[in-house]
């Protein structure tokens, strides 16, 4: 007796329909998907006890005839592919006529339809054949689902809990709310509605479901290479620890994909604290066939037929969105004012205003015009501005111009000084494993190293911006353990990388008393740097104190 068989049909779908109805969100996905692709204008997303009770979408888009019913939850049954060229060109966020059979075949489904002459109701249980007959009914499509997973309860003990599973079916709906922001939304929880978006336009829509101030959010607009990037990001004072406010859309379709958050991760790079993420509503838009939906059971993922070309227009896009505006951090006019200080103890380096010099920025400059008042405990600069008080915090701003000063250089052949007597340096036998991977690296920042026998190097030229630092120290610097772990050793990102590490050693130190010339150097420095607001790990370089703010703490307001 053979021991291959072929499965029988309610086994078969119901195997097929754990890959695409996981969980009572997919459900949500899939129904709204159906709505939106119908041309609805209106949607109602309705769910009790966690989608596993109920789950029923309404929409007023285009309906079906009685003819297109009776097939809708026939399994590949489609009205969006006919040929296999339609396979190359999807426009649609539905294709494949998968998803309604996959949910009947677990639940008890209802499809009450209308094509705006005749009404017709369609159920059907557990994969059962389904039952149609006429009904009476609005132009729309109204779909239930009742009790999900109730003949697979293996499927139901590994979901989550009630209260989990409800608010995965929210970020669905908000998912695709956030994708159309021209269709009208509504979400309705065990009886009680919990959202509603009306018809809008996107700025306002991504501002309600990204709990950010419109004004506050980065406009993102680039096109190049035929692909286009548009959307919404955070600054820098609403970044979150997780890349959970991070929704992307290709075309339309709400995605997760790795490849988007990288190159969101590399264009906030140097400008967003690090182990911080911004929140954004991107949105990629490129010709159908560079882009392919087709590779995962549930739609959730894409395939680019040139990554390389999307990764770059992305994050090109959101550094110049960061680049748009100044990023200047202001005091909240809710922060509470300082404690006072003890008696005759002062913070402060007093200068006589003759000392004091005016910096005014140039007309092209991105910093506000400032006018140097001091420097604060050894560590912070001073400057009036007409927005109130500018503390700058010197090490931070001192490692943003010379990041900038080394990658500057490097590309002018203006980088490398060569030292007069070589330098012999002993290594440890994890910094001598490490050398000759990263030479390279280090070559391109002026750090010219050769093997001097040994466990021993000759150091024959530093990165000019290392001044401060001693030769070994630079060298030491940028092979400490654990620096390249797991990170790259060749291209820009390894010299970016490789140029913080100089940066951070050679600049100024909290606690380093600045000259009045130094100062105005700095500040004159600061100002010319393409990103003057942020040091390389996306800490503030400044912090403006506003006049109002400061008017409060001495009871003038």
């Amino acid at each position: 007796m053979p021991r291959i068989r072929v499965l029988e049909g309610w086994l078969a779908d119901r195997i097929a329909a754990g890959e695409v109805v996981e969980r009572p969100a997919s459900v949500v996905k899939e129904l709204v998907e159906n709505a939106l692709d119908a041309g609805a204008r209106r949607i109602t997303v309705e769910f009790s006890g966690g989608g596993f009770e109920l789950v029923r979408v309404s929409d007023d888009g285009e309906g079906m005839d009685p003819e297109d019913a009776a097939l809708c939850l026939r399994r590949f049954a489609t009205s969006k592919l006919g040929s296999p060229e339609d396979l190359r060109r999807i426009r649609t966020l539905g294709f494949r006529g998968e998803a309604l059979p996959s949910i009947a075949a677990v639940s008890h489904v209802e499809i009450l339809t209308c094509d705006g002459h005749v009404a017709t109701r369609v159920r059907a249980e557990g994969g059962s054949e389904p039952r149609t007959e006429p009904a009476s009914a609005p132009r729309g499509t109204v779909v239930t689902v009742r009790r999900l997973f109730y003949n697979t309860p293996a499927r139901r003990n590994f979901l989550r809990s009630v209260a989990r599973e409800a608010a995965l079916c929210l970020d669905a709906a908000e998912r695709h709310a956030l994708a159309r922001p021209d269709v009208a939304f509504r979400v309705v929880r065990d009886g009680r509605e919990v959202a509603a978006w009306p018809a809008e336009d996107p700025l306002r829509r991504a501002s309600r479901i990204l709990a950010v101030p419109a004004d506050e959010l980065l406009a993102v607009e680039a096109q190049a290479g035929g692909v286009r990037v548009w959307g919404f990001l955070t600054p820098p004072s609403f970044t979150r620890r997780s890349r959970s406010g991070q929704y992307f859309f290709v075309n339309r379709r709400p995605v997760t994909s790795p490849l988007l958050s990288r190159a969101v991760e590399q264009g906030a790079r140097t400008l967003v604290f690090t182990g911080q993420h911004p929140a954004c509503a991107l949105y990629v838009e490129l010709a159908p066939e560079l882009v392919d939906p087709n590779v995962h059971p549930r739609k959730l993922e894409v395939r680019f037929a040139d990554e390389g070309r999307v990764f770059a227009a992305v994050e090109r896009a959101v550094r110049d969105a960061y680049r748009s505006r100044p990023l200047v951090r202001a005091v909240p006019l809710s922060a509470s004012p300082p404690p006072a200080a003890a008696p005759g103890a002062t913070g402060w380096q007093v200068r006589e205003p003759a000392q004091l010099a005016v910096l005014e920025a140039e007309p092209r400059a991105r910093l506000p015009r400032l006018r140097l008042l001091g420097q604060l405990a050894s560590t912070y600069l001073l400057a009036e501005s007409a927005e109130g008080l500018v503390v700058v915090d010197q090490h931070a701003a001192h490692e943003r111009v010379l990041y900038e000063r080394l990658l500057r250089d490097r590309t002018r052949g203006a980088h490398a000084q060569l030292l007069a007597a070589p330098v012999t340096v002993d290594l440890s036998p994890s910094e001598v494993a490490v050398l000759p991977e990263v030479s390279p690296v280090l070559r391109e920042l002026g750090l010219e190293v050769e093997p001097f026998g040994g466990s021993t190097v000759l150091v024959r030229s530093v990165p000019v911006i290392s001044g401060r630092l001693p030769p070994e120290g630079v060298l030491r610097a940028c092979l400490r353990e654990g620096l390249w772990d797991g990170a790259p050793t060749e291209g820009q990102r390894a010299v970016e990388r490789a140029a913080s590490v100089v940066a951070c050693h050679s600049a100024v130190r909290a606690g380093d008393a600045l000259s009045v010339e130094e100062m105005r150097a700095l500040l004159q420095d600061l100002e010319r740097c393409d990103d003057p607001y942020t040091c390389f790990h996306g800490r503030p370089t400044l912090v403006v104190v506003p006049l109002d703010r400061l008017e409060g703490w001495f009871l003038r307001r």
